[in-house]
């Protein structure tokens, strides 16, 4: 891959020419874009990219930027062009064909830890089902001290190596069981948390999801699920029938719905999590 012979070789004009060639293809955030790019590769801030324009640029570089503006433009995601991704204040490493959070990942990790931090008890488990790189499994255990066991399973065997690598790095997987499989047939026990970044509801995986959970959650605990842009009422009433005795809502984001269904603690009192949006 060559530079384009009429860009200097600075930060500035990389930018720009980039930025020119993301707008052509679509981009919504073609600076944006541009600048992550070129940070990652060059190993520099986004302001001190965007505070030096004459920033001398080296030609391998250059080259390399070419390159993946070039499969930014194709429709390659981000990450999968850096090998880099941050959530929630974590910055993993991702590989080429690794399964991505989803768009209501984060909504989705919201709610789960608010659901977790309604329980009294002090030991929490989760699962996370369809972990990918780990970046939900891994930011669980970071953010709710509580949790001393989390099974992350993933079906992909090459996104579970990248996952357990990016727990050593942040010395997570003391905490972390990540499991070679799908759904819940892998998980040893009963959790508070079953958190799913990928429920598709008409698929036979999350009808055996649905069948297992009962048997999977302790009293109290409830299953996570994100959906996009599907009609909330027809999955709402799933989980009602495969958790009679949940309390089941919905909490939106941009791109769709997390959908809780919580069973009901063995105490006296209302413990459960609940913004007043539920729509059963």
């Amino acid at each position: 891959m060559r530079t384009e012979p009429d860009v200097p070789l600075t930060s500035g004009a990389q930018l720009a020419h980039a930025e020119t060639l993301l707008a052509a293809a679509g981009s919504r955030a073609p600076r944006e874009e541009a600048i992550a790019l070129l940070s990652v590769l060059l190993n520099t801030p986004p302001a001190l990219l965007r505070a030096q324009p004459g920033r001398r640029v080296g030609r391998q570089s250059a080259e390399v930027f070419v390159g993946w503006v070039a499969r930014r433009a194709a429709g390659e995601a981000l990450p999968h062009i850096t090998g880099r991704l941050l959530f929630m204040g974590l910055e993993l490493v991702v590989g080429q064909n690794d399964p991505l959070p989803t768009p209501g990942a984060r909504r989705l990790l919201e709610v789960s830890l608010q659901v977790a931090r309604c329980h009294a008890s002090g030991d929490l488990l989760a699962a996370d089902i369809g972990t990918g790189c780990g970046a939900t499994a891994l930011a669980l255990a970071a953010l709710e001290p509580r949790f001393t066991r989390i099974y992350a399973v993933e079906s992909s065997v090459t996104a579970l190596e990248t996952a357990a690598a990016n727990g050593a790095r942040y010395l997570l997987n003391l905490l972390i069981d990540w499991i070679a499989g799908e759904g819940l047939d892998s998980v040893p026990e009963p959790v508070d948390v079953v958190v799913c970044g990928q429920f598709a509801p008409s698929t036979p995986s999350a009808a055996r999801l649905l069948e297992q959970a009962p048997a999977k959650l302790r009293p109290g605990g409830a299953l996570v699920c994100a959906l996009d842009r599907q009609p909330v009422p027809e999955f709402s009433a799933l989980l009602e029938r495969a958790l009679p005795t949940a309390q089941v809502w919905a909490e939106p984001h941009p791109g769709g719905d997390v959908l809780v269904a919580q069973l009901p603690f063995p105490v006296t009192g209302d413990t459960t999590f609940n913004n007043g949006d539920s729509r059963r």
